[in-house]
């Protein structure tokens, strides 16, 4: 059993993704689970009053998009904390494993889904190939 596991959260496909994964986080963490939602970064040229609202907007947005996974871990009982952190997805969650110091990371896996995963390899594939930590590859799907 781990104690600590980072499982990432995207869009809205991204938290029916992730809410199938969560349900193998909660099998194999018996302590805390943090949530982590990526954001976009703000560019450097936006600052003040805009960066702060863009800041607020982007914490909001990742909120809403985690709503049905911090609904299912409150309803498991299971200790969370959340995280929303700019930038790019697989540095940023690799990035977080380490500030975190998750013993593994559980992320929703479907195989290649264009061009760009065939170059550069899917987000999983990319924080697996940059991590020292468990990768646990969820691929079932919604109804199994």
């Amino acid at each position: 059993m781990y104690k600590r596991v980072l499982l990432p959260v995207s869009g809205e496909t991204g938290c029916k993704r992730a809410l199938i994964a969560l349900r193998r986080a909660l099998k194999i963490c018996d302590g805390e689970i943090i949530i982590l939602h990526v954001t976009e970064p703000i560019v450097q040229t936006v600052g003040g009053e805009a960066r702060t609202e863009m800041e607020e907007q982007n914490e909001s947005n990742a909120v809403m998009v985690m709503g049905p996974v911090i609904e299912a871990l409150q309803y498991a009982g299971a200790p969370f904390h959340m995280r929303v952190v700019p930038g790019t997805p697989a540095e940023t969650i690799n990035k977080v494993a380490d500030e975190e110091n998750v013993e593994a990371i559980v992320m929703f896996t479907d195989g290649r889904d264009g061009l760009g995963d065939m170059i550069l390899g899917s987000i999983t594939e990319r924080v697996l190939r940059n991590t020292s930590r468990d990768l646990i590859a969820v691929r079932e799907k919604a109804g199994e």
